[in-house]
């Protein structure tokens, strides 16, 4: 029988758990399989068959952008994967290419060495890069890495850390703003979408969904929790962040995913870190992770004491005018940020 690309719907579950648990160390529980694969509000799958097995897959979330004046729908892609004997034959380029044909633009930031070299040869275009950042609160992180560099103990690392790093990484700005207050939300709250209603200004900004949101929290239970935050000044909503706190084998970890306030200034987002790290504080993480495709949170995580750890180029698919999606205002990965650094580094 020839193989066949077709697009992913339930009767295909049984090859696709076989296909993940031949290539990922992730929970194998039929709840898991049953969100991860039938729950979620916004997924699409391309899937590569033969004989009732899968042998490649890509996925994409779909999330709403807003472009300029338009409301878009984009696709964030993840778990692009072919088996590793297959890896040459072109199937992974099939499904992609399968993905490619809808209407949709689709954007992915990072990937392996073999996704960087091979998205530019299907025509997709360069958008910029997003700055991986890091802010070390506990050392067991930055231990394990004084470890693997230069061989000390990490009891040794952490102690150096504690004593000479630790005051330096805490003593974050502390900007006034006449009038500003800050207030944990319990939800993706209609207000927020406010804030993607108005001028955006010339970037393109992924809108949150909050039943994306709701289903990201639904199948991760006691193991992950996500922070959001209010940012007002005078009582009006400028701006929010989104963060997720979860525990790895070295303790307790977050991630700032969203933080957006239409047409900011430096300054304001340099307000909005700090207090994002406070907030984040009271959880005592060892580490606070976050990325920035602009200059003005860029600057502003910088201010805040964030280390750039590197960056990694934004590409994206798009059959309409070419500077139609520049710049992308993105503060993570797109669809792997948002799912697999939970799945894969917490614990279950």
């Amino acid at each position: 029988m020839p193989i066949e690309i077709v697009p992913f719907e339930p009767r295909y579950l049984k090859a696709v758990i076989r296909f993940s648990e031949n290539t990922w160390a992730r929970p194998r529980t039929e709840a898991f399989y049953r969100w991860r694969y039938l729950e979620c509000p916004s997924q699409i799958g391309f899937l590569a068959l033969e004989d009732g097995e899968c042998l490649a897959m890509v996925w994409a979330f779909v999330q709403p952008y807003q472009v300029g004046p338009r409301r878009l729908n984009g696709l964030e892609t993840f778990d692009w994967f072919c088996l590793p004997e297959l890896q040459g034959s072109g199937l992974g380029v099939r499904v992609m290419q399968a993905m490619m044909n809808r209407p949709e633009f689709i954007i992915a930031a990072g990937g392996t060495e073999d996704t960087l070299k091979l998205l530019p040869r299907l025509k997709w275009r360069p958008h910029g890069e997003l700055v991986k950042f890091t802010l070390p609160l506990e050392g067991a992180a930055l231990s394990m890495n004084f470890k693997r560099r230069f061989g000390l103990p990490t009891s040794v690392g952490k102690a150096i850390f504690q004593a000479l790093m630790k005051p330096w990484f805490q003593a974050r700005p502390k900007l006034v703003i006449e009038g500003s207050d800050v207030r944990v939300a319990s939800d993706v709250e209609p207000e927020i979408l406010e804030l993607y209603a108005s001028d955006t200004g010339d970037a393109s900004v992924r809108v949150p969904n909050p039943r994306f949101v709701s289903w990201l929290s639904s199948g991760l239970p006691n193991r992950v929790q996500f922070l959001p935050l209010h940012f007002r000044i005078r009582d009006a909503l400028r701006g929010w962040s989104l963060t997720c706190i979860y525990r790895t084998s070295l303790g307790s970890e977050a991630s700032i995913i969203e933080l957006f306030a239409p047409q900011a200034s430096e300054d304001v987002y340099t307000w909005m870190v700090s207090e994002t790290v406070s907030a984040i504080s009271l959880y005592r993480p060892d580490r606070v992770l976050a990325g920035a495709s602009v200059p003005s949170v860029q600057q502003a995580l910088h201010r805040n004491r964030f280390i750039r750890r590197g960056a990694v180029p934004i590409q994206a698919w798009w059959t309409g005018p070419a500077d139609l999606l520049h710049p992308i205002h993105l503060t993570n990965e797109t669809g792997d940020a948002l799912l697999l650094p939970v799945i894969d580094k917490a614990i279950w």
